[in-house]
């Protein structure tokens, strides 16, 4: 499964070169395409999921998870923070402008 460099991102077929745009379901075209056209088992394809793209894959125990959660709460906190003071800033400025 290599990508094509376009402008509009292709999977290739690795067998037969036949390129797929990837839709909704990112990769299940081409998984589909090799199961029945080239007879190739799932294991040869394997199927992507949601774990996939997070580091770590997938939640192991409660601690892990509340551990995910400080850190995704942080960050949350931080933009909010972030654009709290920006927003703030530009009024600032604002009122200024209008004062003189």
């Amino acid at each position: 499964m290599k990508p094509v460099p376009t402008t509009t991102q292709l999977l290739l077929c690795p067998v037969c070169s036949r390129a797929f745009k990837p839709s909704k379901n990112e990769n299940s075209n081409l998984r589909r395409h090799l199961k029945n056209v080239h007879n190739m088992s799932p294991t040869m394809h394997p199927r992507k999921c949601k774990w996939d793209s997070i580091p770590g894959g997938r939640i192991k125990n409660d601690k892990d998870r509340k551990e995910r959660t400080r850190k995704s709460k942080r960050l949350w906190t931080r933009k909010t923070r972030l654009r709290r003071k920006a927003e703030d800033a530009a009024l600032g400025l604002c009122t200024l402008s209008q004062a003189i």
